[in-house]
C-alpha cells in the first residue's frame, strides 16, 4: 500500500510540474504592436456599445471602410473586452494561460484513457514544444480548447464513461460559441464524423449510431447561428482564397525551416510528425480498417500543419491522444517510475530549450510609449501604417484616426496589397504619387517588420528630406511630414539621421 501511495504521489507531483512548466512557458509579455489582441478588445467594446458595422465591414480603415468583411471571431472580441475591462492585460494573460493549460489537461486525460497515466504524460511531454509555439493571445486558443474538449467528450461517449445526453447537449452548445469565435470551428463536425466512422467500424448499435448521426447533423446546422448566417458558416472555404498578402503563419514548414533555420520549433515539428506517421503505419497494420478514422484524422492535421505553420499548436494538442492511441497496444508493460522519470527529465530539457530571458504576464514594458507620444503631442493623420501595427493603432486611436491597413488580409481587396500597399514601399515613384493622393501627415511603422519592402521603405524614409523621424523605440518609429500641421512637433522632437544605420543580415 505504501508503494502504491508513493507512486500516486509521484504521478500527481509530476503532473503538477508539467502543468506549471507549461504555464511558465506561456507567460510571455504581450507585444501589442505586433499582435491582434488590441483590435479584438476594440471589437468587443464597439459590439457591446451597439456598433455592429464591425461585424460586416472593414470599418477601421480609411482606404476601404465599406469593404464587406465577415467577422468570424467577433465573440472572442467580446470575451477579451469583458476580461480586459475587469482585470486589464494581466487578466487576459492569466485567462489565456489557464485556457491552454486546461486544454493540455484534457488532451492528457484523453491520452490516459487510451493508455495509462505514464504513457499519457510521456506523450504529453513529447508534444510540449509544439504547445508553446504560439503563446500570443489569439482566438485559436479557444479553438484548441474546443478541439480537446470535443475529442474528450466523443471518446468518452464511445467508451461509455459519460452520459450520452450530456454529450448531445454540450457539443452543439460548444459549436455555437465556436462558430462565432474562430474559423477552425469546422473541426467540430469533423471530429463528430471521425468518431461516428469509428463507431460504425467498431460495431456499435444502431441506436448509438443514430445518436451520433443526429449529433453530427446538429453540429453542422448550429453553425448557421452567427451574424452572417450561411456566409458565416462557409468562411472556412476562404482558406482556398488568394488574399494578395503572404503571412509567415501560412507558410509551409519547409519554407520556415529554410527562412528561420535557427528556430527549433519547425524542426521539432518534423520529428513529432514522423513519430505520428510511424504510429499511423503501426496502427493500420495492427487494426486494419478499424484504425482508419484516427489515421485519417492524424493524416489530415499532419498534412495541414506541413502546409501552414499556424497549425503547429493545434497539431500538438491532437498529437497527445493520437500518439497514445497509435502506440499503446505495442507497449505491453511499462515501469511507472521509468516512464515518469523520462517524462520529467524530457520536460525539463524541453522547457530549457525555449526558456525566454524572463517570464511576464501583461504588456511588454513601455510598449505603449509611441501611442502616448502621438496623443500627447496632438499628432494627426492621415497615417500610413504597415500591416503588423494595425491592431495597435486601432486599439489606441479608434475614434480619433482610421488606419491605412491592418492585419486582417481578408478585410481588403487582394489587389490592394499587390498594386498599392507593397508597391508603395518598393517604388519611390508609387510612394510619391499615392502619398499625395492620400495626403499622409504621419508614417507610423512597426520597426521589426522583416518584409523586404518594409525594410526598404524605412531606409528610404530616413533618407527622405520630406519626412522627419520624431519618435523611435524598440517597437515603432514615427515620421512626420515637413510642412504639415505637425511641424511644431518636428521642431521639438526631430531625431538626427546619425541615429539610424543599416544592418545587413542573411536570412
Amino acid at each position: 500500500m505504501f508503494t502504491t501511495l508513493r507512486n500516486q504521489a509521484l504521478k500527481i507531483f509530476l503532473l503538477i510540474v508539467c502543468l506549471g512548466s507549461l504555464a511558465l512557458q506561456l507567460s510571455v509579455p504581450i507585444n501589442l504592436t505586433a499582435v491582434d489582441i488590441g483590435r479584438h478588445i476594440k471589437n468587443g467594446e464597439l459590439i457591446l456599445t451597439g456598433h455592429r458595422q464591425v461585424l460586416y465591414k472593414n470599418f477601421y480603415s480609411f482606404t476601404y471602410p465599406d469593404y464587406p468583411f465577415i467577422n468570424h471571431h467577433w465573440f472572442f472580441g467580446v470575451m477579451a473586452y469583458v476580461i480586459f475591462h475587469m482585470s486589464g492585460f494581466d487578466g487576459l494573460s492569466v485567462f489565456y494561460i489557464l485556457l491552454l493549460v486546461l486544454s493540455f489537461l484534457i488532451a492528457f486525460d484523453s491520452a490516459r484513457r487510451y493508455s495509462n497515466f505514464s504513457l499519457g504524460l510521456f506523450f504529453g511531454v513529447l508534444g510540449f514544444l509544439l504547445l508553446i509555439s504560439r503563446p500570443e493571445i489569439r482566438p485559436e486558443g479557444v479553438s484548441v480548447f474546443f478541439v480537446a474538449l470535443d475529442f474528450w467528450l466523443l471518446q468518452r461517449f464511445l467508451q461509455r464513461s459519460i452520459s450520452d445526453s450530456l454529450v448531445l447537449i454540450v457539443i452543439p452548445i460548444v459549436q455555437i460559441f465556436w462558430v462565432n469565435t474562430h474559423i477552425f470551428f469546422f473541426m467540430g463536425p469533423v471530429l463528430v464524423g471521425i468518431f461516428l466512422w469509428q463507431a460504425r467500424l467498431a460495431g456499435e448499435s444502431q441506436e448509438r449510431l443514430g445518436l451520433l448521426q443526429r449529433l453530427g447533423g446538429l453540429s453542422v446546422l448550429v453553425n448557421l447561428i452567427n451574424p452572417s448566417g450561411l456566409w458565416g458558416m462557409l468562411t472556412p472555404l476562404n482558406g482556398f482564397k488568394k488574399f494578395g498578402y503572404s503571412l509567415a503563419e501560412n507558410q509551409s514548414v519547409f519554407f520556415m525551416i529554410h527562412r528561420f533555420g535557427d528556430n527549433i520549433i519547425y524542426k521539432y515539428y518534423v520529428f513529432a510528425a514522423m513519430v505520428l506517421i510511424v504510429g499511423m503505419v503501426i496502427c493500420l497494420r495492427r487494426e486494419g480498417a478499424k484504425g482508419l478514422p484516427m489515421v485519417v484524422l492524424g493524416s489530415f492535421i499532419t498534412m495541414a500543419t506541413f502546409k501552414a505553420v499556424r497549425l503547429i499548436m493545434p497539431f500538438g494538442f491532437l498529437f497527445i491522444p493520437l500518439a497514445a492511441y497509435f502506440y499503446t497496444p505495442y507497449i505491453k508493460k511499462v515501469s511507472v517510475v521509468f516512464m515518469l522519470g523520462i517524462a520529467s527529465v524530457a520536460g525539463l530539457i524541453l522547457c530549457e530549450c525555449l526558456m525566454p530571458a524572463y517570464h511576464h504576464i501583461g504588456l511588454m514594458p513601455n510598449v505603449n510609449a509611441s501611442a502616448e507620444f502621438f496623443k500627447q503631442n496632438g499628432l494627426r493623420g492621415p497615417i500610413f501604417s504597415n500591416y503588423d501595427i494595425g491592431g495597435y493603432l486601432i486599439y489606441h486611436l479608434e475614434g480619433q484616426e482610421k488606419v491605412f491597413v491592418d492585419n486582417r488580409q481578408e478585410a481588403f481587396p487582394p489587389d490592394f496589397f499587390q498594386k498599392t500597399y507593397i508597391p508603395m514601399q518598393e517604388d519611390p515613384q508609387v510612394w510619391k504619387t499615392l502619398s499625395e493622393k492620400y495626403g499622409f501627415n504621419i508614417i507610423y511603422f512597426y520597426r521589426q517588420d522583416i518584409t523586404p519592402w518594409g525594410q526598404s521603405f524605412l531606409i528610404s524614409r530616413v533618407q527622405d528630406s520630406q519626412w522627419a523621424p520624431v519618435f523611435v523605440d524598440d517597437y515603432t518609429i514615427i515620421f512626420a511630414r515637413r510642412g504639415s500641421l505637425d511641424q511644431s512637433v518636428i521642431d521639438r522632437f526631430e531625431l538626427p539621421k546619425s541615429m539610424f544605420g543599416v544592418v545587413h543580415s542573411s536570412p
